[in-house]
């Protein structure tokens, strides 16, 4: 039986039904309206990705050519240096030192490195000449033409064809050329010419070239004015460059996929094209109008204008199809959403589907900007004011200190060292302060290798109110940038083969050293050193034997330097040697100087061993000494160039000084003090010695004094020899033997009952000994002398100095039973005040004063007065000079103790002497 019908059921689900009809349209409304705003949302991640690709484009490629430019400029100093150190540059220097630089790996694109010179008109014959003569026999200034000054190119490096045929070149003659020397001439700055045709590509297909100025000028000008530097310019490096070869060496930095155009000047004003399409075309349709970008370049007191916009190609990079299909889909899906069976089957899939799909755009979007920072050759932190590490990225971790993940939640003061973390803090807190911070710049250990980097910091902005300070910091290594900037040091200060200071550097630690010597007193040397006949040895066997023979000069010549003393390669074959602090005086720093000078010569007469061979050489030296009234260094080297020109004159191999009194005395004083050697071991000395007698004319003692028999020289006077015996050192030897005499014949004379007394001169040098008080001791014990009658007689000069030290010494000799004597009384300081002091047993008048008496009043009351000083102090006087009666009487009248000269004898042989009293007994 059917059911039958009950009323209000059909109603109800025919509106269910009708609410199902307008669900579908509903829905399909709605996931069109969301497929558009998903496609909308995935444009606009395509345009910002492609945004910002090209922004970091455009400031690779900007960087990119600004560093290649600062590395050519900075070349081009290097070069500037060298030549500023140095008065005259041939063409071999300048060869090894541009080949050092290996322009053709390490700058492609820089067509060479070369020096132009400013020549006057009147100068053209003279400098053709002088060029010819070095040996380009086919050297001329061209092209030919009489002009008030030329500007030609007398060195480039390196000497390929294209740049041989433009030696001689005027420059000035390019009026883009004349343009920029004469900015560079006039502001002593950089200077870049305008788009020109390199002299290398005269012939050829128009290729846009370039050329960078730097102007050299005279040591001595005025560059404070701009007359100052027109008058003083010598002339100017310069570097030129091919455009094409410059941007094909840097493919590598710039993007193939962005279109690049340079103009010198703005190209709205008309500006020159230097590279690229004069008028590049519009932007790929669809591209958003700010892909075209126009950047500015200060080089040289030019501007340059880089105008970019992206190629096809890099459209290309971000054309996604997955967008079109999922709008396709999602119309798709609205057509069939009347289905509702379908709806409810495939709605969730295809949710989950969008899902997925925007799941996977986002992770898309996220791994492009981890390529990108992983990109950066920087290690990035965000860290605290407190130096506290909250997040860090390091594409290069090898670059990190310790492990990355040991990084977060601790300080940078856990992983750096005092110094770098310190630098930090400061960089922090700048940034803090104006909310950026860069230029710092510290150094690490890695690897056993000291690496350099540079600090930037920028403070992040919080999104969160209260939140503590938070910075991004960038750690740039700059290694390479470092070594490059040593590298030109040492190419501006040293010299590139031997390693040695060049004229450069020498010049400058002449200054400081001139300057310090006027300051403490001291004299120095200078001595300037040219090889004898090396260029037969370098024309005969070639530059690389030549150049190996300066190196082991250079080796030899550094091992006599003293600390703080220099040796320099000035040029060619000639070195130079710097000795400071050499004497106190100019006759003593003259023999040291000799004596240095003697060194080298004998080093460099050494045979060279070179590919097994031996080869011989010597050198002719110059010296001269310092401080000089008046003279600055350059009158230095040219006096010490001078005397070694004086020695190759005399036949090589040979030393002479710049003074030449000085030379002959220096000689003199050297021969005889090798002669005073050879006396004190052949027996050539011999001690004599002259009577003291009393005021009845008795023997009361002697003066012992030494006397040099010389077999050639003959008889050579105390006055000659003993002042070089005091220089050289050799005056400790003589006076021990004296004193060693002195003992002997008084214990002969004790022994035979004689109380004779014998005095002996002891110089300060000797006195000044450590151990002077136990050699005495050790003489006397050894003789068995009585040490009462042993008299030691010293100078004034000798007590005044170090009076407290002396007084010690004196006193401990005086425990010993010795007694002092002041010799020539009367001469020095003559103070009462030290003559209390001192423990002294007698004074000798000086026979100056003797000599005079009794005629001349002065002298008599001298002569008085310090008998009378004397007898207060209660100390014997022995009167010197005694030559007449009537000085003899004179001084018995006065109470004068002793009396000795040749009224009572002359000095005799020591052993006649003695044998005389002996005799006597």
């Amino acid at each position: 039986m059917s059911q039958p019908h009950q009323p209000g059921k059909l109603p109800d689900t025919e509106g269910r039904w009708h609410l199902l009809a307008l669900l579908g349209p509903v829905l399909a409304i709605f996931l069109l309206g969301l497929t558009f705003l998903y496609w909308q949302a995935a444009e606009r991640e395509a345009g910002a990705k492609r945004q910002q690709a090209f922004t970091a484009s455009v400031a690779r490629i900007v960087d990119s050519l600004k560093d290649r430019m600062a590395t050519y400029e900075l070349l081009l100093r290097g070069v500037k240096g060298y030549y500023d150190g140095s008065n005259d540059i041939d063409r071999d220097e300048f060869q090894a030192y541009v080949g050092a630089l290996r322009l053709s790996e390490s700058r492609p694109g820089l067509q060479g490195l070369a020096y132009a010179l400013d020549l006057p008109a009147d100068q053209l014959g003279v400098h053709t000449a002088q060029i010819r003569a070095r040996g380009s026999s086919s050297y001329t200034v061209h092209p030919a033409g009489a002009r008030a000054r030329y500007t030609p190119l007398t060195h480039i490096e390196p000497q390929s064809s294209d740049n041989l045929k433009v030696l001689g070149f005027d420059i000035s003659t390019v009026p883009a050329a004349r343009e920029a020397l004469d900015r560079a001439r006039d502001t002593g700055q950089l200077a870049l010419t305008s788009r020109l045709q390199l002299q290398q590509d005269v012939g050829r297909d128009a290729v846009t070239g370039l050329v960078m100025y730097l102007p050299i000028y005279q040591g001595d000008a005025d560059l404070a004015s701009v007359e100052g530097r027109r008058r003083g310019i010598v002339g100017w490096v310069s570097a030129p460059f091919r455009m094409s070869e410059l941007l094909r060496g840097m493919a590598q930095q710039l993007d193939s996929d962005i279109d690049l155009a340079i103009y010198d000047g703005n190209p709205q004003a008309g500006g020159g094209l230097l590279h690229g399409r004069a008028n590049l075309p519009a932007a790929p349709e669809g591209a958003p109008p700010g892909l075209r970008a126009s950047r500015t370049m200060a080089l040289g007191g030019r501007t340059w204008t880089l105008v970019m916009q992206p190629l096809p190609a890099f459209e290309q990079r971000f054309e996604d199809p997955d967008n079109g299909l999922f709008a396709a889909m999602g119309a798709a899906l609205s057509l069939l959403v009347g289905g509702l069976i379908w709806v409810t089957v495939t709605g969730r899939e295809r949710a989950m589907g969008l899902a997925r799909s925007m799941t996977q755009a986002l992770r898309s979007t996220r791994d492009d900007l981890e390529s990108i920072l992983n990109a950066v050759p920087d290690l990035l932190f965000e860290v605290g004011l407190d130096g506290y590490i909250h997040h860090y990225r390091a594409a290069h971790s090898a670059q990190l200190v310790a492990p990355p993940e040991m990084f977060l939640g601790r300080k940078m003061e856990e992983f750096l060292p005092p110094e770098a973390a310190a630098g930090w803090r400061v960089a922090l807190q700048a940034a803090h302060d104006t909310g950026y911070s860069t230029g710092h710049q510290y150094h690490l250990e890695l690897g056993h290798q000291t690496h350099w980097f540079e600090l930037s910091i920028a403070r992040k902005e919080s999104t969160t109110p209260g939140q503590e300070p938070r910075f991004i910091a960038l750690s740039r290594d700059i290694t390479q940038r470092k070594l490059a900037e040593a590298r030109t040091h040492q190419l501006a200060y040293f010299d590139a083969l031997t390693g040695l200071p060049n004229r450069r550097m020498l010049l400058d630690r002449m200054d400081h050293a001139l300057a310090s010597a006027r300051k403490s007193g001291q004299v120095g040397g200078l001595l300037y050193i040219d090889l004898d006949d090396f260029k037969q040895i370098n024309d005969a066997r070639g530059h690389s034997l030549g150049d190996e023979l300066l190196k082991q000069v250079a080796q030899r010549l550094t091992q006599l330097l003293r600390p703080g003393d220099t040796v320099a390669r000035t040029g060619g074959d000639e070195f130079v040697m710097l000795v400071n602090g050499i004497a106190t005086d100019m006759e003593s720093a003259g023999r040291s100087a000799l004596l240095a000078a003697e060194a080298v010569r004998r080093a460099l007469e050494a045979p060279y061993t070179i590919d097994t061979h031996l080869y011989s050489s010597t050198g002719s030296i110059g010296i001269t000494l310092f401080p000089k009234r008046g003279e600055e260094v350059e009158d230095l080297l040219r006096e010490a160039d001078t005397a070694m020109y004086r020695a190759k004159d005399l036949g090589r191999n040979r030393i002479r000084f710049y003074e030449a009194d000085m030379q002959a005395d220096v000689q003199e004083r050297l021969a005889l003090e090798q002669d005073l050697k050879k006396a004190s071991t052949e027996g050539q000395l011999a001690a004599f010695v002259q009577s003291q007698v009393d005021a009845s004319g008795a023997v009361v003692g002697g003066e012992l004094l030494m006397r040099w028999n010389h077999p050639v020289r003959g008889n050579v006077p105390p006055s000659r020899f003993i002042p070089v015996a005091e220089s050289s050192g050799l005056i400790l030897r003589l006076g021990d033997w004296m004193i060693l005499q002195a003992c002997e014949t008084l214990a002969r004379l004790h022994a035979a009952g004689q109380d004779l007394s014998i005095s002996v001169n002891v110089s300060e040098r000797q006195f000044r000994q450590d151990d002077f008080v136990e050699r005495v001791r050790d003489v006397l014990a050894q003789t068995g002398a009585p040490a009462a009658q042993l008299i030691l007689e010293v100078t004034e000069s000798l007590l005044i100095e170090h009076l407290d030290d002396t007084i010690a010494r004196m006193t401990e000799l005086g425990q010993l039973g010795v007694r002092f004597s002041i010799d020539d009384f009367g001469t020095g300081y003559s103070s009462l005040a030290y003559l209390k002091r001192l423990p002294l047993f007698e004074l000798k008048i000086d026979k100056s004063f003797v000599q005079d008496t009794p005629d001349d009043p002065s002298d008599t009351a001298i002569v008085q007065s310090i008998i009378s000083v004397a007898r207060h102090l209660k100390l014997r006087v022995v009167a010197e000079g005694v030559e007449t009666r009537a000085q003899a009487d004179f001084l018995v009248s006065s109470h004068c103790d002793c009396l000795q000269g040749y009224l009572f004898s002359r000095p005799e042989p020591l052993q006649g002497w003695l044998a005389r009293q002996l005799g006597g007994v």
